[in-house]
């Protein structure tokens, strides 16, 4: 509604400066959203992988630490018990082979969401060590 004393023009919607009606109004709004969107799931699929990282360090640390108690010549249910103590889920394996002992130990990951239909992860990690003493 326009009185009369209100100037011409101030009624009237402004042009579009191209011509024609704004239509892609509200569609950086949108794109914002779809790209905060992206940002959140690459940061936690950053943050999952990080967290593989740490299991597959402490995988490693655990099998180190068991050759190190196979080494003294401890039983093979000591040297799970030791690997087991540091990643509380691993499959543990050791192979006397000369006058060294394998150990290997392995652990399952099953990811997170829609990704656990992709089965899961395994992790492992072997480590030598020379026997101290001679079965």
């Amino acid at each position: 509604m326009c009185f009369h004393v209100v100037p011409v023009g101030l009624c009237r919607p402004e042009p579009h400066p191209f011509g024609g009606r704004n239509t892609e109004r509200g569609a950086v709004t949108v794109e914002a959203a779809f790209a905060l969107l992206a940002l959140v799931a690459v940061l936690i699929a950053s943050i999952w992988c990080l967290g593989v990282l740490g299991a597959q360090l402490a995988v490693g640390e655990s099998a180190r630490a068991a050759a190190r108690v196979a080494a003294r010549g401890e039983s093979p249910a000591d040297v799970a018990a030791e690997a087991r103590r540091l990643v509380p889920e691993a499959e543990v394996h050791v192979v006397a082979a000369g006058g060294y002992l394998v150990v290997e130990v392995r652990r399952h990951i099953t990811p997170p969401g829609l990704f656990a239909r992709f089965g899961p992860i395994t992790l492992s990690s072997a480590s030598t060590a020379a026997a101290e003493v001679l079965p």
